[in-house]
């Protein structure tokens, strides 16, 4: 027990994706363990997602209407996460679908999981549902969105009703979110079995060439990684006329070190120290960044917006724009949620297929290579906030110019 307390998570996967290969070519006759020993870890991560999302966006919507002094950065700051998320979305969702990202692997899905997808989604009917007639409804038919809107609204309603009055039942909702972290740890923890046994189930009753196509699927994902850090990433900071080398040379460091950990909670007090320190304000950098590691995660949207645009494809979905549309309004909203959630990409990632009817053994596979996909999306979701930092503000300072003139004039 020891030895496996040494290795790490990653390694972890890594051995458990070679044993599954092992195991399901050659001991295929236990293909009904290797199927129940995936199947109950899927269900045991959707279990936690809704009671955990719901009283994570109400108590960050409270802590962020009780910064009332912050009103004009606040509106510009997420105006700036929104749009610079949603067109990076759009775009490499897009992309990916219309260039075939995913087609032509040997994946295989029941036909149950297939019914409802495509051309079903009917976007203005997408739009109408955020809203729930029927609150309860929505948690038992693990309606994401519905879920977060009556949280926001919950939210607005408590820090209107005050902080004071509202603080029993935020401690009570921190109690409730770090006991179902500790939950989710533990899910996490037995990740590799569940791994092992979706991977050699799939070996065992469809064959390894559905496995070859993850190689497929890292090497398109750090193909969109490079085009967000050399061509996206470039665009913004020349837009808001930003020094985007010299960003880079700032922060190389702490983007390297990112990468290599895998965390970018390790960097966040060296980034508000180096951003100060290279002439971006104090009041820009110290709220735009920590609202950013939950809000403005880009290599995270390129990773969900890719690995969306594979599974639907390698299980050969035709998606109409309308329902694409719909994916992106989807993401946008709930990728916001994967800082507040342990292994959010992935759990977000199962909650997306959930709510839009994909085959969730795609999330799955997936799942086994997340440590090759998980590096690059963290150190770029830090250069992604060091930029929005010094975006935000620059235009602070030159609305204030524009005012300082207006009122000398």
């Amino acid at each position: 027990m020891s030895i496996i307390k040494r290795i790490g998570l990653p390694f972890q996967l890594l051995i458990a994706l070679v044993l599954a290969i092992i195991f399901g070519k050659f001991v295929s006759v236990a293909d009904s363990f290797y199927n129940f020993l995936g199947t109950t870890f899927i269900n045991a991560i959707t279990m936690v997602i809704l009671p955990l999302i719901f009283p994570v966006v109400i108590v960050a919507v409270v802590k962020i209407f009780n910064q009332k002094s912050f009103g004009q950065i606040l509106a510009k700051t997420f105006i700036y996460f929104f749009v610079v998320t949603t067109a990076i979305i759009a775009i490499f969702l897009l992309a990916a679908y219309y260039l075939k990202f995913g087609s032509g692997t040997h994946v295989t899905a029941n036909a149950s999981s297939l019914k409802g997808i495509g051309t079903s989604v009917n976007l203005w009917a997408f739009l109408t549902s955020i809203v729930p007639a029927n609150v309860v409804k929505a948690f038992s038919t693990n309606n994401l969105l519905s879920v977060i809107f009556f949280a926001i609204a919950i939210g607005l309603g408590l820090g209107a009703y005050g902080p004071d009055k509202s603080e029993p039942l935020l401690h009570l909702f921190d109690i409730w979110i770090n006991a179902l972290y500790k939950v989710t740890d533990f899910i996490i923890k037995l990740s590799p079995i569940g791994i092992f046994g979706i991977i050699a189930h799939d070996v065992s009753s469809v064959g390894i060439n559905e496995l070859l196509s993850l190689v497929k699927f890292i090497i398109g994902l750090y193909i969109g990684y490079v085009l967000l850090l050399l061509v996206v990433f470039p665009l913004i900071a020349r837009f808001y006329k930003i020094s985007y080398i010299n960003t880079l040379r700032e922060t190389r460091d702490l983007f390297t070190l990112a990468f290599f950990t895998g965390s970018s909670s390790v960097v966040l007090p060296k980034l508000l120290e180096r951003l100060k320190q290279n002439g971006t304000s104090q009041v820009a950098t110290d709220f735009v960044v920590p609202l950013g590691y939950t809000f403005n995660l880009e290599g995270a949207t390129v990773y969900l917006s890719l690995a969306v645009a594979f599974i639907a494809n390698s299980y050969n979905l035709s998606l109409s724009l309308a329902t694409l549309i719909s994916i992106v309004l989807l993401l946008t909203f709930i990728s916001k949620t994967i800082a507040t959630v342990p292994s959010g990409a992935i759990v977000v990632l199962l909650a997306t297929a959930s709510q839009l009817g994909l085959p969730k053994e795609g999330v799955a596979l997936i799942f086994a290579v997340d440590f090759f996909a998980n590096a690059g999306r963290t150190a770029l979701n830090v250069l992604g906030n060091a930029i929005a930092a010094k975006a935000i503000d620059g235009k602070l300072e030159s609305d204030t110019v524009v005012s300082a003139k207006t009122a000398n004039e």
